[in-house]
């Protein structure tokens, strides 16, 4: 009989390895970890071109967006390097972002793709976010005044856009509709560090759901509000296809 540690484990060692070692500046990775899955330490080599602090948090981004798992940055450890990272072939991170096709549908996860800003009139930018889930992409677009805030609301309703319009189509005949509106996004402070919090109000008929996603900010704040936009909403998309 499977353990319930292990039916919830949509993660191999090696694909969590592959996606580390995808990272900018790493060179290779070892994770450790129990056979529930408990990860216990991530051993990572980068070269000295970037600062361990930052593997560190891309390490936990990474995993957190792309296999759904949360891990302690004091089991994260790094090692330099002189020598030069490996080439890395692009075409290896797609295996990481292609649900199991075996999976039922409502396990397998929304999956950020691409990020493009494009400027326009009066000093607004238009953001266009694409997300992939069950093989398939989607797309959606929002625009805002070029000002901290403003950009990071339109970052945040541009993916919600695309996660509807994924759910959408997805959702069994008969179901009842589905709206996702943005309730606010901030950038907070906390244990040294800079994080980005979404709040989102997932609504089906009458039904309302007061929904929430974080994600560490590095050098993109943008690419945060989407990570947490899509943490935010994952679990109860999930929820609504059969």
């Amino acid at each position: 009989m499977t353990a319930p540690n292990e039916q919830r484990l949509r993660w191999t060692l090696q694909e969590a390895e592959q996606l580390i070692t995808s990272l900018r500046g790493v060179v290779s990775a070892r994770v450790v970890a129990r056979p529930g899955g408990e990860i216990d330490e991530i051993h990572v080599l980068t070269t000295s071109a970037v600062k361990p602090k930052s593997t560190v948090r891309d390490v936990e981004s990474a995993l957190q967006a792309h296999l759904d798992l949360r891990v302690d940055h004091r089991k994260i450890s790094v090692a330099q390097t002189e020598e030069d990272a490996p080439q890395k072939a692009q075409p290896s991170l797609p295996v990481q972002l292609v649900p199991e096709l075996g999976a039922p549908l409502n396990q397998r996860r929304l999956l950020y793709s691409s990020h493009q800003v494009q400027t326009e009139r009066s000093n607004h930018v238009r953001h266009r976010v694409e997300v992939e889930w069950m093989g398939d992409r989607y797309t959606g677009e929002a625009s805002a005044a070029d000002l901290p805030r403003p950009k990071l609301e339109a970052v945040a309703n541009a993916t919600l856009q695309a996660v509807e319009s994924a759910l959408q189509e997805k959702i069994s005949e008969g179901r009842r509709a589905v709206n996702l509106s943005l309730d606010g996004v901030k950038i907070v402070e906390a244990f040294d560090r800079k994080f980005v919090l979404v709040a989102v109000h997932a609504m089906s008929g009458r039904d309302v759901a007061r929904l929430a996603g974080t994600t560490v900010t590095d050098e993109s704040t943008d690419r945060a509000a989407i990570l947490a936009t899509l943490q935010a909403t994952d679990r109860w998309v999930r929820g609504h296809v059969d």
